[in-house]
Parts: structure tokens; sequence; C-alpha cells
């Protein structure tokens, strides 16, 4: 119970900040690996219907998921670099929980792959000098 208190708490205060911030996009990016036997279909698979699942819990079509892989350097596994058109929607996002909504994809990501980090970055364009 407190563990839901709290996410809700800190989700209110993204809410709050981020309704004064400016509309930059902002993209999550989670560092993983997938699990032995799983592809990369596989995690494509599961992916699309996450991505219908926080379109439908932001009310926007306007988020995007990307299977991230090296092609130049080491990286082992690789990133899903999901990206929200401002901090307002990822907090949409944020706020619900996967696990009660639909715990049989929660279930499908966990057989899936183990993510080790993640970060939220916000994404400011950088305009080309004329």
């Amino acid at each position: 119970m407190f563990k839901k208190f709290l996410l809700a708490t800190v989700t209110s205060v993204f809410l709050l900040l981020s309704a004064g911030a400016s509309a930059d996009a902002v993209s999550a990016v989670y560092s993983c690996t997938l699990k032995e036997g799983k592809t990369s279909e596989d995690a494509h698979a599961v992916n699309a219907q996450w991505l219908n699942w926080a379109r439908t819990k932001a009310g926007t079509d306007e988020i995007s998921s990307s299977f991230v892989t090296a092609i130049v350097g080491k990286f082992e596994g690789f990133m899903w670099v999901d990206t929200y058109k401002d901090l307002a929607t990822w907090a949409k996002v944020n706020a619900a929980s996967l696990r009660e909504d639909n715990p049989e994809l929660a279930d499908a990501f966990d057989a899936l792959q183990e993510c080790e980090s993640n970060r939220l970055y916000n994404i400011e364009p950088t305009t080309a000098a004329e």
C-alpha cells in the first residue's frame, strides 16, 4: 500500500512540474538483455501490445517505442527507447500499473528480458544554422 502511495505522490509531483515545463519530448531508455531462447521478434510482439496499452493510458498516439541495438561499439543486449510528446504524457503512463491492468502482458515482459537500468531524458532539438 505504501508503495502505491509513494508512486502516486511521485507521479503527481511530475504532473505538476510538467504543467509548467516546456513541451519538449522525453525519452525513457531501458538497457536490457533478452532471456535464453528469446528473439528480437519476440520482443517486438510483446512491445507492440505494451505500446497499445501505453497509448490508451496516455490518451494519445504520440508515443513511440523502439528496439535499439548497437552497430558499432561493444554493447551486449539492447535498449528500449520510448519517446513521449512531453513529460505529462510520460507521467500518465508511468502512473498506470501494467501489472494490475494486464498481468499477462507484465508476465510476458518478465519472461522476455532483464533490464538492468533505465533513464529518462529530456529531448531538446537543435535547429540547423542558416
